[in-house]
């Protein structure tokens, strides 16, 4: 396919964080995209939302292709495990498909050494209200947990994701592995959050942001779409932050507009002292 033209805003290395995007920009696989955005992006989310899929697990083909143009273009990775698996349904069945369904992803991308790997600890699936028992279901979420560090999972590379519940359910589980959060706020702008509540509550244990805009009640947009005051409570939060932000969007127009709108924070970073993330 034709690579667009349009050029990126030159914010690779430039702010103090790592800033990343989706490996869904262009509508193509994941070696193109990586590709075109690796010149100008810190890190790429390798989106591997679909199990069911058998060509969303890259094969070790594509392993070799991004760990060479990781070297070519100084990039590092980070992955978004599947999300179409229940680890806290009441069926032991399911829950063994699904704890190895994320080992078997896990393993795959192991050589590109990402830095964190996040994971939706996804509600049981629609329809199965009957089991719909937040005690039962936490409880199946830590022994599928346990499982999967038993099995070599690394405690410290998995990020949990808030999505579509009340974060408070799941946050004992972190506590308890000691894991990383994962704090989308473009879900949070969707259900109305404090934002300052949850970027204070959780600020230590944040190692991906993932942003992105809302346009009505529909995410993954630009980042013009984040209001002035909810722009201004990020952004003074990212200045100060050091580990990686996804622009979790998954087209061009919106990635250019959105970094044009993170080029906004380069001038900030420098007037507080804190400039370029490396040389």
């Amino acid at each position: 396919m034709l690579i667009p033209s349009r050029t990126l805003p030159a914010l690779k290395g430039r702010l103090p964080f790592r800033l990343g995007t989706t490996s869904y920009i262009l509508p193509d696989v994941i070696v193109p995209n990586v590709r075109f955005t690796g010149p100008f992006v810190d890190e790429v989310e390798l989106v591997l939302f679909e199990s069911r899929f058998t060509d969303n697990l890259p094969t070790h083909k594509e392993i070799d292709e991004l760990n060479s143009l990781g070297r070519e273009y100084d990039l590092s990775y980070n992955v978004h495990l599947p999300t179409d698996v229940f680890l806290g349904h009441p069926d032991s069945e399911i829950r063994q498909q699904a704890c190895n369904t994320i080992l078997g992803f896990y393993e795959r991308t192991l050589p590109l050494n990402p830095t964190l790997y996040v994971l939706h600890l996804e509600k049981n699936p629609p329809g199965e209200s009957k089991h719909d028992n937040t005690s039962d279901w936490q409880g199946n979420l830590l022994s599928s947990l346990e499982y999967l560090f038993e099995r070599g999972m690394q405690s410290n590379l998995l990020g949990i994701e808030n999505i579509d519940y009340p974060f408070r359910w799941i946050y004992p589980l972190i506590r308890e592995f000691t894991l990383n959060v994962c704090l989308d706020i473009g879900h949070l702008l969707v259900q109305q959050e404090d934002l300052t509540a949850y970027l204070e509550a959780y600020n230590e244990e944040i190692a991906m942001v993932h942003l992105h805009g809302v346009a009505g009640r529909k995410d993954h947009r630009s980042l013009q779409e984040i209001s002035h005051n909810d722009w201004h409570i990020i952004s003074e939060f990212l200045i100060n932050y050091r580990g990686g932000v996804s622009l979790e969007v998954f087209s061009l127009e919106d990635l250019t507009t959105s970094m044009e709108r993170m080029s906004t924070l380069l001038t900030s970073a420098i007037e507080s002292g804190n400039p370029e993330r490396r040389a």
